[in-house]
């Protein structure tokens, strides 16, 4: 991409917003990102755009992170009365759902700012919820902690698997056959279980929140063993 010819004078005030905004116009236009095309839509040199973000991988984390921002509002949020189930539920939903749509992993969700600020009271929400269903405070976040790693592990199971697109499917396939095909050592029940595709990723991560929301009743809410 050219260079865009900048006036002479004083050169333009830019900061880490606006680094962020130029950098979420290029990716809705679908161009890659880089700091020599974020620094050419701003008109500066790209030495500037190191005064405030350190490399390219953080300024694609902060694309990420905006996006996430669009995805927290309260639309998500389940009647006051429902269950803690459901509101677990439905708050790794969002959070999965905003990850896998902006295409990049990020490990941490939560955000700085006003998002950040608006994101916790949504997490206080859903803890409010699972203590008065019969959580301690300190159970109720270790075990949304739980729910967090789940949704992590999920969403960067979609970009493994979409990077692998074709290949990845040939590659099951070819696991599947040699299974099947196998006759020194016959594993019948893996040969019966092993699916012909590959798991639907969101199929998989609702029986995995399922799995994981019995487990933690289990671990959190059992009663204390008798004497």
């Amino acid at each position: 991409m050219s260079e865009v010819k900048r006036r002479p004078g004083r050169p333009p005030l830019i900061s880490r917003r606006k680094i962020i905004d130029a950098a979420l116009e290029l990716d809705a236009a679908g161009h890659v990102l880089s700091m020599q095309a974020v620094a050419d839509r701003l008109g500066v040199p790209r030495g500037t755009l190191y005064h405030h973000v350190a490399d390219r991988e953080e300024m694609v984390a902060l694309v990420a992170v905006a996006r996430l921002e669009e995805a927290f509002d309260e639309s998500w949020m389940p009647a006051p009365d429902a269950d803690w189930r459901t509101w677990a539920s439905a708050f790794a939903q969002v959070m999965r759902d905003a990850l896998v749509a902006h295409g990049t992993p990020v490990d941490h969700v939560l955000l700085e700012g006003v998002a950040g600020q608006r994101q916790l009271a949504q997490v206080e929400r859903v803890l409010e919820a699972m203590v008065r269903d019969g959580f301690t405070a300190t159970s109720a976040v270790r075990a949304l902690g739980v729910v967090a790693e789940l949704v992590s592990a999920n969403a960067r199971a979609v970009f493994v698997q979409r990077a692998q697109q074709a290949h990845g499917t040939e590659t099951h396939k070819a696991f599947t056959a040699m299974i099947r095909g196998q006759s020194d050592y016959p594993t019948p029940l893996l040969a019966a279980g092993v699916p012909d595709e590959q798991p639907d990723q969101e199929e998989q991560f609702a029986t995995l929140l399922k799995v994981a929301l019995e487990g933690i009743a289990a671990v959190f809410l059992a009663e204390p063993p008798t004497a």
